[in-house]
């Protein structure tokens, strides 16, 4: 019979610190929750060292309730994060102030009004400005009631321009509302889909781990017997194997508890909820893959991208506000004003005035012109450079918005082909697997190859479960680089 070596360093097939990795990918991504504000990204992808060590994570345990709670799939976790992330409810609150910003510029288009009332002591007065004598004795009480108004009747286009740019700040807003849901969406989508990963990968761990249950308990029977079959290494091999198994187990379980506390930070659950996954195993998204160009051609639906376009829509009517300045602003300004004091004498006088008895009526036509020209000139260049410089960056965008749709695409049809690729690989190892253990229990085996053949086939079956996890995950990156939800 061959004598197989089994090498620590490669046994599972990847490095001890590997699970490691997936700590701090989970962490990353419960401190990205806070950001309200989307930069082009490309797809991050879990290390398929990590997928490795979840096949045989030993422990893990899907997330069950036992009070027959109703599951939660993805749609019902993507609305309950809706409803409770902060970044959302930022970002609700950033539109309800662009909105109120318009309806403040709209209210400049009627009159501006003031209203004052006042009242106070008043010292008797008796006579005129020839032969008036006061007395400060005697106090009574007086009254004023003072009301002004202006009314802009021609601008140049400033409150036109003012409006302009207010509604170009709601639409940016709800753009940027829209593009934080999407990213939520991620969010919970990449946390979902990862625990279902590990909550498959737990059967496929309890089975690889009943495999080499198995295999020790038939060593340690033909030792007892003396059958000769078997030796002790081949017995300490074994054990060597279950203890790398459960090393690095351990450090799965860590992870998978973060995962799971991540989701239930973005649904707003506490610790104490139960979280029951709806879907009972990971599988493809059911979707139809258009070609490319269709995409591509959805890119202009990109809350990113529309942010901008609302952003040179404000850009050109600050330009247009700034060069009003260089016309006068005609307007309609009226006043009344009426006070009455008891014991002093009502002056008769046009000439004379007293503000304790005062009545006073009128309405005037005024126009108010600004005459620093050459300073606002300047401004309107400034303003016209930063509209210049914001198409730039337009453009820009919508060429790193084409590549982020490709490489999403890419990625998506990259795990497509690997998915059909493993299924393939998978019935091999199998009849592989089978060949093994038949052969091993018929003594005919050495436990190298009952391990060898454990671990490969329990690899290439989590190859397969990475390969769906990246594809639902390109998938829904695809979505978001096209400006689409998952929801529909």
């Amino acid at each position: 019979m061959k004598t197989n070596s089994v090498h620590p360093k490669f046994v599972l097939g990847f490095p001890p610190e590997s699970a490691r990795h997936m700590s701090g990918w989970i962490t990353g991504e419960a401190l990205q929750f806070s950001h309200t504000c989307r930069k082009i990204s490309h797809l991050a992808r879990i290390p398929l060292s990590v997928v490795l060590v979840c096949v045989f994570g030993i422990g893990i345990r899907p997330c069950y309730s036992a009070s027959g709670q109703q599951p939660y799939d993805l749609a019902v976790c993507v609305r309950m994060a809706f409803a409770s992330s902060p970044s959302i409810q930022a970002a609700e609150a950033d539109l309800q102030i662009a909105e109120n910003r318009l309806m403040q510029v709209n209210a400049a288009r009627f009159p501006s009004m003031d209203f004052t009332w006042i009242f106070g002591p008043s010292p008797e007065a008796r006579g005129d400005a020839l032969t008036g004598v006061s007395n400060w004795r005697r106090m009574s009480v007086f009254s004023r009631t003072e009301l002004s108004l202006v009314q802009p009747l021609f601008t140049f286009g400033k409150l036109a321009a003012a409006v302009e740019a207010a509604s170009g700040g709601i639409g940016a807003q709800r753009a940027g509302l829209d593009g934080s849901r999407f990213d939520l969406e991620q969010q919970v989508a990449r946390a979902y889909y990862l625990l279902l990963l590990a909550n498959r990968l737990r059967s496929l761990a309890n089975e690889s781990r009943a495999e080499i249950q198995t295999a020790r308990r038939t060593i340690v029977q033909k030792l007892e017997a003396d059958t000769g079959d078997f030796t002790y290494t081949d017995l300490h091999r074994i054990d060597r194997f279950v203890y790398d198994v459960e090393e690095n187990a351990n450090k799965v379980v860590k992870s998978q508890g973060l995962a799971s506390s991540a989701l239930r930070i973005l649904m707003g659950l506490s610790r104490s909820d139960s979280l029951v996954l709806a879907d009972g195993s990971l599988k493809p998204v059911d979707v139809q893959i258009r070609p490319l160009e269709y995409y591509l051609s959805l890119a202009e639906g990109r809350p990113d991208l529309g942010q901008i376009r609302e952003g040179l829509r404000v850009r050109s009517a600050q330009v247009r506000a700034i060069r009003t300045d260089l016309f006068p602003q005609v307007f309609l300004a009226g006043r009344f004003k009426y006070g009455f004091a008891p014991n002093r004498d009502r002056q008769r006088n046009p000439f004379l005035k007293d503000e304790f008895n005062v009545t006073e009526l009128g309405a005037v036509l005024g126009f108010r012109q600004s005459l620093s020209f050459a300073s606002t000139r300047a401004k309107v260049k400034e303003a016209r450079l930063a509209y210049e410089k914001l198409s730039y960056q337009a453009r820009l965008a919508t060429h790193g918005a084409r590549l982020e749709i490709e490489s999403a695409y890419l990625s998506l049809i990259e795990a497509r082909a690997n998915i059909g690729s493993a299924r393939k690989a998978r019935r091999a190892t199998r009849r592989w697997f089978v060949s093994a253990r038949d052969g091993f229990n018929a003594g005919l085996e050495e436990a190298g190859e009952i391990v060898d053949a454990v671990k490969e086939y329990g690899i290439i079956r989590a190859k397969y479960y990475q390969a769906v996890l990246e594809f639902n995950l390109a998938w829904v990156a695809l979505m978001r680089a096209t400006g689409n939800s998952i929801l529909e």
